[in-house]
């Protein structure tokens, strides 16, 4: 079966075709973002692209899945929310079959991100993972038994917004204290900026101060590889808080694997250490001892291969 996996991001849309289990085309576009419509328009041209480039091998495309950040219902597939782009209520599944006349499938794409590694990444063969997508925010998808859980409304598994320090930073989400506050790519460079207004002497602190509006965890990563002292504090901090929150969801759910994916993975030398010694610290031990924690196996393209296996997927209801 040849299916194609698509990653509808803010700035580009990446997909693949999968075919048996091997990812046999790759292709890319930028993000027209005017409208739900342009968005469509973006999807169905991308798969008309790998359908025709596949189809000169012999390989006939049968399904289309599609990973969209936000909120998805599943069932009606439709984005109610979506941060990135201008999709609210949008029944993009039926839009989008209409125009490519295949079936499609649409999911959150850290759901799908799960389903990748648990299928054919770390997290191989496992029956129970929890997956958490680290970059400027935290996402998250839990597999139990073999399949994706998504909740009443498809609005399950936001892990980044599971509260873990009372009274803690504000989060974007209106709360205070969340994972994504205290972990995640922006919490990171947030910190520098306090370390700034409190006229911290630092080069890292310099770094800052040159463009504040483009600093980001990827230069934190950059001094911490420098060996900066405040870097590597902010990041070894950084670790502890995602390490409680790994250890409280390993307490909830007894999974076979917790994986990682996204672009924080780059700093995950620097907060590997400190996360793990905070997860066995909260974890209780008939859980600890069975886990695995493990970075993802697939990289970029482990939201594009779950979306590509989310036809042959089952929700648990």
């Amino acid at each position: 079966m040849a299916v194609i996996g698509i990653d509808a991001g803010g700035t580009k849309i990446a997909a693949l075709v999968l075919h048996d289990d091997q990812v046999v085309e790759r292709y890319r576009i930028p993000t027209d973002t005017t409208s739900a419509a342009s968005v469509v328009d973006g999807l169905d041209e991308i798969s008309s692209l790998l359908r025709e480039k596949v189809a000169s091998r012999g390989i006939e495309v049968e399904a289309v899945g599609v990973g969209a950040a936000g909120f998805v219902d599943y069932s009606n597939g439709v984005v109610t929310f979506s941060p990135n782009l201008p999709l609210r209520d949008t029944p993009l599944r039926d839009l989008l079959q209409k125009q490519c006349g295949i079936p499609v499938y649409l999911d959150n794409d850290a759901n799908a991100a799960a389903l990748a590694e648990a299928r054919m990444g770390a997290g191989k063969d496992a029956r129970f993972l929890v997956h958490l997508t680290l970059g400027t925010g935290i996402g998250g998808g839990i597999i139990i038994d073999g399949r994706v859980y998504r909740g009443a409304l498809g609005a399950a598994a936001e892990l980044g917004h599971m509260v873990i320090m009372d009274d803690g930073p504000p989060c974007t989400c209106g709360a205070r204290g969340c994972l994504e506050s205290l972990a995640s790519g922006w919490s990171i460079a947030a910190r520098v900026e306090e370390l700034a207004d409190k006229q911290v002497d630092s080069p890292l602190v310099d770094d800052y101060l040159k463009d504040p509006d483009n600093f980001g965890a990827e230069k934190v990563v950059k001094h911490a590889d420098a060996g900066e002292e405040f870097a590597l504090i902010i990041l070894s901090e950084a670790g502890k808080h995602l390490g409680v929150g790994v250890g409280s969801l390993v307490n909830i759910f007894n999974p076979d694997v917790v994986t990682f994916s996204g672009g924080l993975l780059g700093a995950y030398h620097h907060m590997e250490q400190s996360m793990r010694l905070a997860a066995e610290r909260i974890s209780i031990p008939i859980s600890r001892r069975h886990v695995r924690i493990l970075a993802g196996t697939l990289g970029d393209e482990g939201g594009q291969i779950g979306a590509a296996l989310l036809p042959s997927s089952q929700s648990v209801e």
